[in-house]
This record gives structure tokens, C-alpha cells and sequence, in this order.
């Protein structure tokens, strides 16, 4: 009886310490929140509320989603869990088309995870069913992706083109965005 008691008590402390460990690790190896990463930009950086960001008139918004307004940032847009990044002086050189992609594709990450032929697919869906991207759009958004010849985090932009045009016959126009 003894032994078995050890046994289980044994097991018991094991469970924990795996338990503490996995608490441990969540947060230590954890993406920064947006007001931490915030708080690590130079001057010109932001908050944006969520669906309050607009570029052109256009409102730009992902749930309840922030954005953080990252001047200087190497790309135009992206994700980290819970928000969304925009390169303010980049973002807005972009045609309204692209811009609403681009934004799209960040968004998409907030549900689809890093998959990025995924976040595409996401983009495109969302355009169709909100109506703002026709085939005119899907030629506009290919024809700035083609240029991108890939790198560690992103197929080359042909690849993205060819996947994307697949979601794009699939998609529907005027439903519910995915």
C-alpha cells in the first residue's frame, strides 16, 4: 500500500511540475501585447482602436482587433496574436485594392495562424463576400504579389498568385465572410 501510495504521489508531482513548467513557457516565450510592443517603438508609433483605422476613407478593421501604427516598420502590414501592425508611411502608397488585400491577409492570420497561403485564401474570401474584390482586383492584387520573390516566411508572390486565384473561383460574392 505504502509503495503504490508513493507511486501515485510521485506521478501527482510529476503532473505538476509538468503543469508549472507549460505555465512558465506560455508566458515567457510569449508574443508581446500590443501596448508592450507599442512600447518598444520610437516616436510617431500608435494605437489604433479596433475598427477605427482608415486609410482613404476606407475603414479597416479586424473584430476586435488593435492596430499598432509602427512607422519604419520593414513591411507594409502584419500580425502578431491579438493585433494587427501597419507601416503608416508604407501602407498608404499601396492602391486602395491592395491595401484592403494586404489588410485582409493580416487579419486572416488572426484566425488561420502563420499559414500565409492560408491568410491569402482568408483575403480573398473576405473580399468576395464583402463585395470589394472583382476579378479587376484579383489581376491588380497578382499582379503586386508577383513581383515578391518569397523568402523564409512567404512562398514566392507567383505561387501566392496561382493559389489565390483558386480561392477566388471558389469564393462566393455577398456571403458571410469566412
Amino acid at each position: 500500500m505504502r509503495e503504490r501510495l508513493a507511486s501515485i504521489a510521485a506521478f501527482t508531482l510529476i503532473c505538476a511540475a509538468g503543469l508549472l513548467a507549460a505555465f512558465w513557457l506560455r508566458f515567457t516565450n510569449a508574443p508581446p501585447t500590443s501596448g508592450e510592443y507599442l512600447s518598444r517603438l520610437g516616436a510617431g508609433a500608435g494605437f489604433v482602436a479596433p475598427g477605427s483605422l482608415a486609410f482613404g476613407g476606407v475603414r479597416f478593421e479586424c473584430g476586435r482587433r488593435p492596430t499598432v501604427l509602427a512607422p519604419g516598420f520593414e513591411d507594409y502590414a502584419a500580425a502578431f496574436p491579438g493585433f494587427l501592425i501597419v507601416n503608416p508611411e508604407r501602407f498608404p502608397k499601396l492602391t486602395l485594392i491592395v491595401q484592403r488585400w494586404a489588410w485582409a491577409h493580416e487579419c486572416g492570420h488572426q484566425f488561420v495562424g502563420r499559414d500565409e497561403l492560408a491568410a491569402d485564401c482568408y483575403a480573398i474570401a473576405t473580399g468576395r463576400a464583402q463585395g470589394w474584390l472583382d476579378a479587376a482586383g484579383m489581376d491588380a492584387i497578382c499582379a503586386f504579389i508577383s513581383r515578391a520573390p518569397g523568402g523564409s516566411n512567404h512562398p514566392p508572390g507567383v505561387q501566392r498568385c496561382a493559389v489565390m486565384r483558386k480561392c477566388f473561383a471558389r469564393a462566393r460574392v455577398g456571403l458571410e465572410a469566412p
